[in-house]
């Protein structure tokens, strides 16, 4: 009967393929790049799922709990390409404590080993040790083409002279937002710049380390491939011999000019005028609604437009020019129809700039707004209308993140964003609903959604767990920030298989308040961790 069965399996296999020879279709799955639809391919038939399983060739895996490296050389023995995420989001903003976890040491000792066609090798939110580096450069050095150590920690300048002197064929190598241990100096840049001949990118970022201009000239000078270039904080006029030098450079980012005393806003929109074809950028709010407006009626390409936090304590930013509002937003809206990207902190918004998103901003896949806390009255609330539009036309959003102010948004808006978020697949939401009838409207709707992040909501541990059981596709859910029952068993209700719970207190040392307590919960295959430290309780493990 085995033997049927198997033969059946394979004969269903040739009628679903049509016929097409395994390298063919292996080919064709080559061009299928979105995960979802790659998941989907797999699902057909075990023999689709084999040729998945063999021509897959990138993962990403979105928490490194959740499985193992040996299962997931066991699945795509094949990978040239892998995205690894550990620690979640929250530790950004120092919400995580440092001890919370996501050690790389297992995962890099066993890609070592095996991957053998392992290239392209990306980690975010990891602690990678020096130790790590060693492992990983003598196993993977004559082919590692592009490393990118994200966010990370546990590292020195060593470990980088390290990989600039050995890895040899790497094109890219970046380091943006890490925590790195300077104990050579800048000597690493000269590494990179006498050893390596085509480096393509070079991203450090928003870190601590140092470079010369002469080794960062030098490096360009030899690196005559070199498209990008970011660094940390240097004078603009010292690079003056770089410039003159780089001529393959098309993107740069991380010098600073002397205050001339001439405002902010003005230096913007001097530049952003003489940039009509730009398609990415970014910057503070000091920019200001004027220098929105110039930018919506300059860049009619643009396609990235990302608007930070300034230093609140900066002089300049308690003038109305460092304050970005509706009027800002609208006149994006309406002036840089190809948007793709848009994450801006706004201290002011109205229902109406909310729907000139959804009406001009077609193409968004990826929408962020947070609304500051500096004004002490918002002009309208609440936002219900504003963001349902704002869904209803940007049919397109895969990643929707509205962090605001209680009020803002309220348990009808939630049940607007559950009903119009088909196609969500990451949602970030901060201090909004009434009650816990808000997340329970909102997870009758977001059938794609697969990571929820929930702060300041204060939603009871009950309603949290009858969503979790209600959004279906939900794979990682983080809250900070809601009503504990008296026993703490309430999220009993969430238990189902492969789905791991941790309660996190980030201050051992002190009584915790609700607004600081966190859940964190994902499925995993790995089963039950072994490294939580004390902050960290597991709930109702996997059985």
């Amino acid at each position: 009967m085995g033997g049927e069965a198997e033969g059946g399996e394979r004969r269903l296999g040739r009628v679903l393929s049509f016929g097409i020879p395994d390298t063919a279709l292996g080919l064709v799955m080559g061009y299928v790049e979105d995960p979802w639809d790659r998941d989907a391919i797999s699902l057909v038939c075990r023999h689709w799922c084999r040729v998945d399983a063999l021509s897959r060739k990138h993962v990403t895996v979105a928490m490194a709990y959740s499985t193992t490296p040996e299962r997931l050389f066991g699945r795509f023995p094949c990978l040239e390409s892998l995205k690894l995420k550990a620690k979640p989001r929250a530790a950004m903003f120092n919400l995580i404590s440092d001890d919370w976890g996501g050690s790389a040491s297992p995962w890099i000792r066993q890609l070592s080993a095996t991957f053998h066609s392992l290239k392209k090798l990306h980690l975010r939110r990891m602690i990678v040790s020096n130790d790590d580096i060693n492992t990983l450069v003598r196993a993977k050095a004559h082919m590692l083409v592009s490393l990118k150590l994200d966010r990370c920690s546990g590292f020195s300048t060593p470990s980088i002279a390290l990989i600039a002197r050995s890895c040899r064929k790497l094109e890219t190598l970046f380091l943006e937002e890490s925590m790195i241990d300077e104990k050579e100096n800048d000597e690493w840049i000269r590494e990179l710049a006498t050893s390596n001949s085509v480096l393509e990118t070079l991203n450090f970022f928003q870190t601590d380390l140092r470079a010369s201009p002469e080794y960062l000239t030098l490096l360009v000078r030899n690196c005559q491939r070199l498209k990008t270039l970011k660094i940390s904080e240097c004078f603009m006029p010292d690079l003056v011999s770089l410039f003159r030098t780089a001529q393959t450079l098309q993107e740069f980012a991380g010098g600073s000019f002397e205050d001339q005393g001439q405002p902010v806003a003005e230096d913007h929109c001097q530049i952003v005028q003489r940039c009509p074809n730009l398609e990415t950028l970014e910057v503070r709010d000091v920019i200001g609604d004027r220098g929105l407006q110039v930018v919506a009626e300059t860049c009619k390409k643009l396609q990235r437009l990302r608007v930070e936090r300034g230093d609140d304590d900066q002089g300049g930013l308690e003038d109305e020019q460092g304050r970005i509002s509706q009027v800002g937003v609208m006149a994006i809206a309406q002036g840089c129809p190809e948007l793709t990207y848009w994450a801006i902190y706004v201290s002011d918004i109205t229902n109406a700039a909310l729907e000139a998103v959804g009406t001009c901003s077609r193409n968004l896949n990826d929408f962020r707004l947070v609304l500051l806390d500096r004004e002490a009255h918002i002009t309208e609330l609440p936002l219900d209308n504003g963001v349902r539009a704002l869904l209803r036309g940007c049919t397109k959003l895969r990643r929707f993140a509205f962090y605001v102010r209680p009020g803002v948004l309220s348990d009808v808006g939630l049940g607007y964003v559950g009903e119009f978020s088909k196609s969500i697949r990451y949602m970030l939401l901060g201090n909004v609903g009434e009650s816990d009838n808000g997340i329970i409207q909102l997870s009758k709707g977001c059938p794609s959604l697969q990571k929820l992040e929930l702060r300041g909501c204060l939603f009871s541990e009950h309603a949290l767990a009858m969503a979790a059981l209600e959004l279906k596709s939900l794979r990682y859910l983080w809250v900070q920030g809601f009503r504990s029952s008296p026993t703490g068993t309430d999220l009993m209700a969430m238990v189902r298989p492969f789905w791991n719970i941790e309660y996190i207190l980030p201050d051992q040392d002190e009584p915790c308040p609700e607004y600081k307590k966190q859940i964190l919960a994902y499925y995993s295959l790995a089963g039950r961790r072994t490294d939580c430290p004390p902050s960290v309780t597991p709930l109702y493990p996997a059985v």
